[in-house]
């Protein structure tokens, strides 16, 4: 593990309150409860790595009596021999470094285990010449009646080339199927044997394998190591988590198997226990959870050199609520929390004098121009269509997550901007979605009202847009972000 991640602690880095969580972990790994292999689930971009990382940490601080080892399968995605990959870091991470002058543990346990593993490799490799000793008889009877110019006496030659050929397959195929039921039954002891040689490592302190990026692997990898995991590594005194995505796993088993297999049965099989990292901070109560990624949007805000620009998203109410809803709705991952800012911050940077629209009391046109940044963010396929004035409602739909039009709050006036925005967006499109295709007059008129006391109520709206241009500030957003032009 590189030195820079391992800094990362719980004690100095707990933005999300994972800490329980992790001693949690750590009271089942330790416990006598069979549970390996066991999963920690979680999407790309939601924080497995760093978890993991300070998980380990942990354990290292807590419990002496317990050697975590940790391995980045993707690291190792191009060796192909993934048995290899989980014993190298075993002996590197549970052995003494080697010392000039004195006997090497190291290099003793590197030396036994290399002569168990070997007759796995060798078994495929003699089948494989087999195959091709073969072909190449075949293929000699085929040359020797190409190059002899009387038909009759090329069938004799080639019958006779055949017929020795056919003796020496068939010797081949006896040998050859005679060696590989010896080394079958040599690699099944071998295996028994490494499997002993690894429960004697792990005797005094048990060893806890954190397998991650699995997920980001070739899918036959992904599967071999998966398999490698079931019929090496059930030993007493080694736990095996695998820090994954358990979705695109099952996505590498159907890549390997067929999309016919179910692939969650196939995992079923092995994996003993699972669980997913939740998305919210982990409090007592539940009125104060809050999304992961917006308490992590916080924190990225609070960090950012350009703090001084920004602090008006986290430190404005309004605006930190739209923003909270837009990346619940799209269910942002922490990496997608990180894109967000970083293209917030290149916006800003571009637009002298934006932080004075809240000042002026424009707070909602500084929520339009957020969508701006969102969409160039997030939906590079909508920006075509409203620089081309061809908005679909189900675009903006899509984009704000509504499968049809938002409820009127019982409080009148009370309506969430982010609902505000969207039907005001959606209104100025194409409707073809049946979801959106009627609106009661009702509520047709509560919802205009909404939209002109947000927008257009305000004098200072003029200098901007009128209600026949809702989509130039996007437009315009799109612009500053592609680098056409910097907004004054």
């Amino acid at each position: 593990m590189e030195t820079q991640a391992l800094e990362k602690t719980f004690a100095t880095h707990d933005e999300f309150n994972r800490k329980p969580i992790a001693e949690n972990i750590i009271r089942l790994l330790t416990s006598d409860i069979d549970l390996s292999p066991m999963v920690i689930d979680g999407g790309w971009g939601t924080g497995k790595t760093e978890f993991c990382q300070k998980l380990i940490r942990l354990i290292e601080q807590q419990q002496l009596n317990y050697q975590p080892v940790y391995i980045d399968a993707f690291r190792s995605d191009h060796s192909g021999e993934p048995l290899l990959a989980l014993l190298a870091e075993i002996i590197k991470a549970c052995t003494p470094e080697d010392t000039d002058g004195q006997p090497s543990e190291r290099k003793r346990l590197t030396r036994e285990i290399s002569k168990l593993v070997k007759f796995g490799i060798k078994t495929g490799v003699n089948a494989l010449s087999h195959y091709f000793l073969k072909q190449s008889v075949d293929d000699l009877a085929e040359e020797f009646q190409q190059i002899t110019s009387d038909e009759q006496e090329a069938k004799n030659v080639a019958e006779t080339v055949t017929d020795v050929a056919t003796k020496i397959t068939d010797y081949t195929i006896d040998a050859t199927v005679e060696a590989l039921l010896k080394e079958q039954i040599e690699a099944e002891k071998n295996l028994e044997t490494l499997k002993a040689c690894l429960k004697e490592l792990a005797a005094d302190k048990p060893i806890i394998l954190f397998i991650d990026e699995l997920d980001r692997c070739r899918p036959d990898y992904a599967v071999d190591m998966l398999e490698v995991i079931k019929h090496v590594f059930d030993i007493e005194n080694v736990k095996v988590v695998l820090v994954t995505n358990t979705k695109q796993l099952r996505a590498a088993i159907n890549h390997r198997y067929g999309v016919e297999v179910d692939a969650q049965k196939y995992l079923d099989k092995f994996l003993k226990y699972s669980f997913a990292l939740p998305d919210k901070v982990v409090a007592q109560f539940e009125e104060e959870r809050a999304l992961i990624t917006v308490e992590y949007f916080k924190k990225l805000i609070q960090d950012s050199r350009m703090y001084s620009e920004l602090r008006g998203l986290i430190e404005k109410r309004e605006v930190l609520n739209f923003i909270s809803d837009m990346v619940e709705r799209n269910n942002l991952s922490l990496r997608e929390t990180e894109r967000l800012v970083r293209f917030l911050e290149i916006y800003y940077s571009l637009s002298d004098g934006l932080d004075n629209l809240i000042s002026d009391g424009l707070d909602n046109l500084i929520l339009l121009r957020i969508t701006g940044v969102f969409i160039f963010c997030f939906y590079p396929n909508l920006i075509d269509n409203i620089n081309k004035n061809r908005t679909d409602a189900k675009d903006f739909a899509q984009l704000f997550n509504i499968q049809s039009w938002p409820d009127i709050p019982i409080n009148y006036g009370n309506s969430k901007h982010v609902d505000v925005i969207a039907v005001m967006l959606i209104l100025h499109s194409k409707i073809e979605d049946p979801h959106l295709a009627s609106l009661k007059p009702h509520d047709k008129s509560y919802w205009e009202k909404e939209i002109n006391t947000c927008f257009f109520a305000n004098p200072s709206f003029g200098c901007y847009f009128g209600k026949d241009q809702i989509l130039s500030v996007l437009k315009e957003t799109f612009r500053v972000l592609s680098l056409e032009q910097t907004l004054q």
